[in-house]
């Protein structure tokens, strides 16, 4: 599949994506994203000279091979489905990519333009599986120099002339606020109290090359907030300690936990010296900042700098300790962005320079955030005996610094073999079936299938993991009420043979998800960062983002018939069902009939054919008229109704409250 070819896309309501740790709920922890080239000087077709021009966008949006976008993988990604309601329903996305068994990692995007003033632009996005590279993607860039722009293949300017002095750029907006969605107004304002910065530090895994030459950003002190919560001691929001969502707060959490502990940042891998000339600079990048306003970039500004082109070409190298605000206020400059340039080149027709880095996140895990985010909230408030104090918070998210160098050396230690790397197995396909009492999962048999580099078969065994209410983590209705929260765990390891398993251990009415990984015994990782290491396939791949609920089977006759809860109190929160806080069910219900909602006066507001052969029903209170039940008191009319045999039983009503 080929799609326009295109530099920018918004994601804000895809979900989850751009987001680190992969399973949370809303987090941003790479914002915006921009590729840019600045050309000295180059002459046009009516023969006018160009100086200190700067190209962000491609030019030609073309579908049509080699151009556009396109993704390949290793493997087929797996196919996941869901029975629920007696409805099989797919849980997975259909796969219109290419699949090449022999691509280096697990997978490639690859994007390829043309863009002013002649260049063919290649790029490439690699992703790995392997539980020790899953934090960072490598990208390679290729620019030739054509001097051609349109969808023909000939040159539109004049092909003979030299195009000199060119910059290229890479920017990121590390905006680690994850609190912008999460606490809406209280950590807004584009990521105010986020920090940008660079910084040269030699490479542990890569010895006698270059450097990880790093731009990164991470959350700081917002000074304009003051407190956490009312009588407190002095507070330092470094972390983004949270405690509410809605606007400016307006709905208190039971939760301290640290929601902006990541830190994100790219470095370069490889950097070729000069067309022709593919040995990797080291001196590279030319230029660096790590303060520029979103605002600015928009108007393609960098302030102190006449032209773009003028800064790439100026040999900066700004870190914090340059930044306005720094270091006490961070909203001086809103939405620090940082930027690398690369060059300068001179480019003939047919000329080519490669360009590779790596973007990554990495920090404290969600369970210490959370586990300790509950320690600072006790000290705060000055609990007996609590001594995790601002400082000690600070140095513990501090930390993540260390986590994403090692990050970003694994990504370089990656590129220079070639970004082969030893590979776990793929993730099976997988089948969630809701039943009786129980979820039966059903998966692909693994055991036969040869490890991706070698051939050889080594798989160990299959690990399944469950996840109660959303598949996300950190949904706003899944903290629990001591502050912790509802997580995908691991529920069984079971033997390689083996490739089915029952979930007994369940609730009624209850959303669940399950995920089931293939791990190797180690054998064929001979040569990687940890040789010997047992491999694990994609902990993501094959969730199922779609909801089995165990039921129980349908009733003989229509006596038992209720509705749960009764009454339905919208503010009881955990008290009703986990992940959705509307749901009403219906139980010991008939295999088979009509259900039917009316208000107290009469009016039928719902009809639900209920056919699945179940006890169970569940309804989120929206109407026929697409309005969510009001407070009030009304009736429930099963009808129609027949057991697993198909004999008519009698109908029954059930009155049942709500309290909004």
């Amino acid at each position: 599949m080929r799609l326009d070819a295109i530099e920018t896309i918004n994601t804000n309501d895809v979900e989850p994506t751009g987001e680190w740790p992969q399973d949370q709920f809303r987090y941003s922890t790479v914002v915006f994203h921009n590729n840019a080239f600045v050309v000295g000087s180059w002459v046009d077709s009516a023969g006018t000279t160009h100086s200190k021009e700067a190209f962000f966008d491609p030019v030609t949006f073309n579908e049509e091979a080699p151009y556009g976008l396109r993704e390949v993988r290793r493997a087929e990604p797996p196919e996941v489905f869901v029975t629920a309601n007696g409805v099989v329903q797919r849980s997975s996305r259909i796969y219109n990519g290419e699949v090449d068994p022999n691509l280096v990692a697990d997978q490639m995007i690859e994007l390829r333009y043309k863009a002013f003033p002649g260049f063919d632009v290649r790029k490439r996005s690699y992703s790995y599986a392997n539980h020790n590279h899953n934090d960072y993607v490598i990208v390679e860039y290729t620019y030739t120099c054509t001097f051609d722009w349109d969808r023909d293949p000939n040159p539109d300017t004049d092909d003979t002339q030299t195009m000199q002095d060119v910059y290229f750029i890479v920017g990121y907006n590390f905006q680690t606020a994850e609190g912008t969605y999460i606490t809406y107004a209280r950590w807004f304002e584009e990521g105010k109290d986020d920090w940008a910065t660079f910084e040269s530090v030699p490479s542990t895994l890569n010895t006698g090359g270059r450097n990880l030459n790093m731009s990164y950003g991470w959350d700081g002190d917002h000074p304009d907030i003051v407190e956490f919560e009312g009588g407190g001691q002095e507070f330092d929001d470094t972390g983004d300690p949270r405690f509410a969502v809605g606007e400016e707060g307006a709905s208190p959490l039971p939760s301290g936990e640290f929601i902006s502990t990541a830190y994100s940042g790219f470095a370069a891998l490889h950097v070729d010296t000069a067309p022709g000339n593919g040995s990797d600079d080291v001196t590279q990048p030319v230029s660096v900042t790590g303060n520029v306003s979103i605002y600015d970039m928009w108007n393609a500004e960098f302030p102190g700098f006449a032209t773009l082109w003028d800064w790439a070409a100026s040999g900066t190298r700004a870190t914090v300790d340059e930044q306005a605000g720094w270091p006490d206020n961070a909203g001086d400059t809103e939405g620090e962005y940082n930027f690398q340039a690369f060059g300068p080149y001179s480019f003939q027709k047919g000329d080519s320079i490669k360009i590779a880095y790596a973007v990554g996140a990495n920090g404290i895990s969600r369970d210490i955030a959370v586990e300790k985010g509950l320690e600072w909230r006790s000290w705060y408030r000055g609990e007996a005996g609590a001594d995790f104090d601002n400082d000690a918070k600070n140095d513990l998210l501090a930390t993540g610094l260390d986590s994403l160098t090692q990050t970003l050396d694994r990504a370089m230690w990656a590129y220079r073999r070639g970004l082969d790397i030893p590979d776990p197995l793929r993730s099976p396909n997988l089948e969630v079936v809701s039943g009786p009492n129980r979820i039966d999962l059903i998966w692909e048999d693994l055991s036969g299938e040869g490890d991706p580099d070698t051939g050889v078969p080594d798989l160990a065994g299959y690990r399944i993991y469950r996840k109660l209410g959303d598949f996300l983590v950190d949904g706003y209705e899944e903290l629990n009420p001591n502050g912790t929260h509802i997580q995908w765990e691991l529920l069984a390891e079971v033997p390689p043979g083996q490739t089915t398993y029952t979930d007994e251990d369940v609730i009624r009415g209850e959303s669940y998800h399950y995920a089931v990984t293939a791990v190797d015994n180690g054998s064929q990782n001979t040569d990687g960062i940890n040789p010997g290491q047992a491999l694990e396939s994609s902990v993501y791949a094959n969730r199922s983002e779609l909801p089995a609920a165990a039921f129980e089977p349908g009733a003989d006759n229509t006596a038992g018939v209720r509705v749960v809860p009764n009454p339905f109190v919208l503010k009881a929160g955990d008290y009703n069902f986990t992940g959705d806080g509307n749901k009403l069910l219906f139980v010991n219900l008939p295999p088979y009939c009509t259900l039917r909602i009316f208000t107290a006066t009469g009016d039928l507001i719902k009809t639900i054919e209920h056919a699945s052969g179940s006890a169970d029903e569940s309804w989120d209170q929206v109407t026929e008229s697409n309005q969510y039940l009001a407070s009030g008191v009304y009736i429930l009319q099963v009808d129609s109704a027949r057991d697993l045999n198909g004999n008519a039983l009698p109908g029954t009503m059930e009155k049942f409250v709500v309290i909004r």
